[in-house]
């Protein structure tokens, strides 16, 4: 029995992104066309998507996406919508899309995970990201897997040739020092004509327009006074470039990013992408790290886990306080764990993932079994005291408590079934409620039977482990008192 745990699950459907990962860097009017062909075809099925609203943004820096909002309630499976619309667009020259979920609501709902590769060279990270890529495409957990930077920057590289540059009689710095003029220009002296120095710059005509057929014209003037061409000393080209270098931990880092497939956990994803990158062989000093989304998910994970072992902890010194004993809390305290496994019987059978709301769900049930627990057990040492022996007192009190016990968890169980089979969620957001009420229901169905089976027999059992540490230590202080004959 394997129950799958997700604690912040991309469930809800209220916008969708599409994000063009570009080929190379267009102009504004290129991007227009490309992102309106996108747009008509959307409007086109208006109607069929349940789209609401359509945005579109894009800018010469490389970024381009498009949001659709649906319209409330109307999606009932994301997952078909989604294929149904990447199988309908049309192709953009421009580059690729990728598609990704939100809740709408800024609660985290985004559907993507992110994988970090860290290191010194941003270069290095590239060719790394390159070969990973199509690995991770691979994962059957994953899809629309894709870099975080803008890959539609370019940017020209000059490479100085220094055999070729010392046999004209150039240095490799004589050069650089020309192509950066001639790029971008040459700062001199301030003038000095009033109060405010003027700062002066030597550039080159029309600077800010430069391209590789610019440089291709240039010339060198050697120390003779003979001119030589710029190419036959440098190599020029284009690169990819990204707009904004990302640093953690005093390290580059690159980010691949990706959307969880249907079906499809993050911890699952997780086991995928560490098996995935175990294959691979890094260069000394690079490493990787997975995102925020899987820190988020193991952080309320260990959270939880704390909330309830404190719970725990604070319901057991009440009722020791309570009963002035050590042994019934621990007897109560048994039926909440045994009642955990009808949580995840519960979730096994339904196919539901265990959630942040799954968690809280158990702290509720931890009040509702204990409560029951109580009342069990001082109804059984009430009849003790009357005088029924305890197997007696057992019998008896389980029978007395066999109505009540009913009545108040097929209540509580009926009450949760609404929840249980609602898709409704915290604020009509991306965390629904039914993980929540499955988990208190199926702990209720199964601590009905704890509470009158396993609890009168763990109330034994820890009974007579009692009566003998007892024995024990009263024949252990008759043995030190006894007067020692001679």
């Amino acid at each position: 029995m394997k129950t799958k745990m997700d604690m912040f699950p991309s469930n809800a459907a209220k916008e969708l992104h599409l994000q063009y990962q570009l080929n190379a860097l267009y102009t504004l009017p290129e991007l227009d066309r490309a992102i309106a062909g996108i747009e008509n075809h959307l409007e086109a099925h208006r109607a069929e998507y349940h789209i609401k609203n359509i945005y579109s943004y894009f800018n010469e820096q490389g970024n381009a996406m498009t949001n659709i909002l649906f319209e409330e309630k109307a999606v009932k499976d994301p997952v078909a919508l989604t294929d149904a619309i990447r199988k309908g667009l049309p192709k953009v020259p421009v580059g690729e899309i990728t598609f990704g979920f939100n809740d709408g609501g800024g609660g985290g709902g985004d559907d993507s995970i992110q994988l970090q590769l860290n290191g010194d060279s941003a270069v290095v990270l590239r060719d790394l990201a390159t070969s990973v890529i199509p690995a991770l495409q691979r994962i059957p957990q994953l899809r629309d897997v894709r870099t975080t930077e803008d890959n539609g920057n370019r940017e020209m590289a000059v490479r100085v040739d220094r055999d070729k540059a010392k046999t004209y009689g150039f240095s490799a710095t004589d050069v650089s020092q020309f192509v950066a003029i001639a790029l971008r220009g040459m700062r001199l002296k301030d003038f000095h004509g009033g109060e405010t120095p003027v700062p002066v710059w030597l550039r080159f005509n029309n600077t800010d327009a430069q391209s590789i057929d610019d440089l291709s014209d240039y010339k060198l003037r050697r120390p003779d006074g003979t001119a030589i061409p710029l190419l036959s000393v440098v190599d020029i080209g284009t690169r990819n470039a990204a707009s904004v270098i990302e640093r953690s931990a005093r390290k580059t880092s690159l980010g691949i990013k990706a959307s969880i497939a249907p079906g499809a956990t993050k911890p699952e994803a997780r086991k995928a992408i560490e098996a995935m990158m175990k294959t691979v062989q890094l260069p000394p000093a690079y490493t990787f790290s997975f995102g925020q989304s899987f820190n988020n998910d193991d952080e309320a994970g260990s959270t939880m886990l704390f909330n309830t072992l404190i719970a725990l902890v604070l319901v057991y010194v009440v009722m020791c306080a309570m009963f002035e004993s050590l042994i019934y809390p621990a007897a109560i305290l048994t039926t909440f764990l045994f009642s955990i496994f009808g949580v995840f019987w519960l979730f096994w059978v339904t196919g539901t993932t265990f959630t942040i709301m799954a968690s809280i769900g158990v702290l509720i049930l931890m009040g509702v079994v204990v409560n029951n627990g109580i009342v069990m057990i001082v109804h059984i040492n009430q009849l003790r005291h009357a005088g029924l022996d305890r197997r007696a007192a057992l019998i008896q009190g389980a029978k007395d408590r066999l109505r009540p016990i009913l009545m108040t968890m097929g209540t509580a169980i009926l009450g949760m079934v609404p929840l249980c089979i609602s898709n409704a969620g915290v604020g009509g957001g991306n965390l629904a409620y039914y993980p929540m009420a499955r988990a208190i229901a199926g702990g209720l169905i199964f601590s009905t039977l704890v509470s009158l089976l396993i609890l009168p027999t763990i109330y034994s059992l820890l009974d007579d482990a009692s009566l003998w540490a007892k024995r024990i230590m009263r024949d252990a202080k008759a043995r030190r008192w006894r007067p020692q004959t001679a």
